[in-house]
């Protein structure tokens, strides 16, 4: 209750629709279509940024793939340097080589007669 002398400084209350007190400090709230158009893009970059993590997820696999791929490559042609060089050393061998003159071509050793000795 007010003193005799005191004047009610108060704001009178605003009564909104229906009679019912309005809020003094009501925030007003974007427009649903500014709302909406926030939410869309929202979800879009969303979209946009799982298709980026999926495409550069894809691109680690074909990688790994690759690797893989080149790594058993690599031994297949390692395998067949060996091959190749146990190969060579056998086609090398001295007796292979004597075994050949002597039967495809019919060459024999030299006698201590036919051989010269050169200065």
């Amino acid at each position: 209750m007010a003193a005799a002398g005191q004047i009610n400084r108060r704001r009178p209350e605003k009564k909104g629709p229906a009679g019912r007190d309005a809020p003094r400090n009501r925030r007003r709230r974007p427009p649903g279509k500014v709302m909406t158009g926030l939410w869309i893009a929202l979800m879009a970059l969303f979209f946009v940024e799982a298709l980026f993590y999926a495409w550069c997820r894809v691109q680690c696999v074909n990688a790994g793939y690759g690797i893989d791929r080149e790594t058993r490559r690599h031994q297949a042609l390692l395998k067949e340097r060996n091959t190749m060089r146990i190969e060579l050393a056998r086609l090398k061998s001295p007796e292979r080589i004597e075994t050949i003159a002597r039967t495809r071509l019919g060459l024999v050793m030299p006698d201590a007669q036919r051989t010269v000795t050169l200065p």
